[in-house]
């Protein structure tokens, strides 16, 4: 007779592949948003060194179509900016997603392990019983010999 802690082993074992697949997916969404993150923070840097760039120019030497063609691009690099926060959100939100995932994954394969546990316990339990039975079979068949 097969136990039942082992009819369950195929199921823990899938479990636990189950959250080693999760995990990974948690991995490779960390590694999106810290691109990401990087991403927006290369703009930032990139926009604050412009800036500084463009404020030890000499103003009365830049025509007024330069003025306007520095404006558009500074406009234009606050909208990737705004565009690359966007992106941080949404791949922080995917991150967030598979830790919830790995996290009920996580709970699925332990709750499995405490059921393979309890039916071990209870397992010896019976098996303890059993040899005790035995045993008391065997002592009481040895009394009622002697007594004969």
């Amino acid at each position: 007779m097969v136990k039942r802690s082992k009819k369950l082993s195929p199921i823990v074992e899938l479990a636990v592949k189950a959250t080693e697949e999760a995990l990974v997916k948690v991995g490779q969404a960390n590694t999106v948003w810290i691109k990401d993150k990087q991403q927006e923070e290369e703009l930032h840097s990139y926009k604050a060194e412009y800036l500084s760039r463009l404020r030890q120019v000499d103003n009365s030497l830049v025509s007024a179509q330069k003025v306007l063609e520095l404006r558009m691009f500074l406009v234009s690099l606050d909208q990737a900016i705004a565009a690359q926060q966007q992106q941080v959100g949404v791949s922080l939100r995917g991150l967030q997603h598979q830790q919830q995932i790995w996290h009920k994954m996580r709970q699925k394969e332990q709750a499995m392990n405490n059921l393979v546990i309890r039916y071990l316990h209870e397992e010896i339990q019976i098996e303890l019983k059993q040899e005790q039975q035995d045993n008391d079979e065997r002592n009481t068949a040895q009394w009622i010999r002697k007594v004969k």
